[in-house]
């Protein structure tokens, strides 16, 4: 029982981690899909430091052009009035501290429909504003964007971020079809630059690690090895700008799993040697985290 939560948790923080990785570099075409208006300028600290001293972690925080702030959180499981009264704290030290206005978006994946976005305590109510990702539906999404791509018309960034997000939805395509779809889709589009199609790559194989069984992951690795995400984790190449890809890859993969510290971070970069950042490559694939990815390292 106790190893199955710690398997359970350890998927929602892939999510989250994937989920945080998607609005710090695709915000600006992620928030108007998800209905949310206002021109992003910059993200925030998620990391809030109140009177007791005690330490406090958002998910993600973005600074709006009007000078409001917009908190996020990403959730897979629903907490109901526990949740919302965390949230409250959030806002309110935020708010507080750096002395702007503070609007909650909580993303809802999962199976959860309906979930409790206010509740009334004394003579207050707090609310925030619910993306139930079970309204939406990954069909429609799929089969639009292979239409597009059928008639040879293009497929703009934002459709692009929807599909990533097709695995957090309802629909009857199974979620490992979902997943083939996405990577092969965006592997044929060049609407976005090397760096940002390797970025979002990234988020679809955290996201595939979550929902899909070992034998499923590997028919999805047969579909990624097609990618330029794919192409940096096996090409045997042994010059250094190779070893540098593979360095990127593993990192890539890493910031999606966890925070990476910054001596891992510039160990791995660093690294030369091609056979070790390849074997690197393979734990990264493997470990469940990145401070799992640190001690199998060894």
């Amino acid at each position: 029982m106790q190893e199955e939560r710690q398997k359970q948790n350890t998927a929602n923080q892939i999510e989250d981690s994937a989920m945080k990785t998607m609005v710090r570099f695709f915000a600006d075409d992620m928030l108007p899909y998800l209905g949310i208006q206002g021109k992003v300028k910059m993200v925030a600290p998620t990391e809030e430091i109140h009177m007791e001293i005690k330490r406090v972690y958002e998910d993600m925080n973005l600074i709006m052009e009007d000078g409001t702030w917009k908190h996020f959180e990403f959730q897979s499981t629903n907490g109901g009035v526990t949740d919302l009264k965390r949230f409250r704290v959030y806002e309110a030290i935020t708010s507080q501290q750096n002395k702007v206005p503070v609007i909650t978006y909580v993303l809802f994946s999962g199976k959860i429909k309906n979930p409790q976005y206010q509740f009334t305590e004394g003579i207050n109510t707090y609310r925030v504003i619910p993306i139930v990702m079970q309204n939406k539906n990954a069909d429609r999404i799929i089969k639009r964007l292979r239409k597009k791509q059928k008639k040879s018309r293009p497929i703009t960034r934002e459709e692009l971020v929807s599909l990533v997000l097709t695995p957090l939805m309802q629909g009857k395509i199974s979620i490992k079809d979902r997943i083939k779809n996405a990577f092969q889709i965006i592997g044929e589009e060049n609407c976005m630059k090397a760096e940002e199609t390797q970025k979002i790559q990234a988020v679809i194989y955290a996201l595939a690690e979550k929902f899909l069984k070992n034998e499923e992951m590997d028919e999805i690795k047969g579909v990624i090895n097609m990618t330029r995400l794919g192409q940096m984790l096996v090409n045997d190449g042994i010059n250094q700008g190779m070893s540098q890809g593979k360095a990127e890859a593993i990192v890539e993969i890493l910031d999606i799993k966890g925070v990476l510290s910054e001596d891992l971070r510039q160990r791995i970069i660093l690294e030369k040697d091609v056979d070790v950042l390849t074997k690197w490559i393979r734990v990264a694939m493997d470990s469940n985290t990145a401070e799992d990815f640190a001690r199998q390292m060894q």
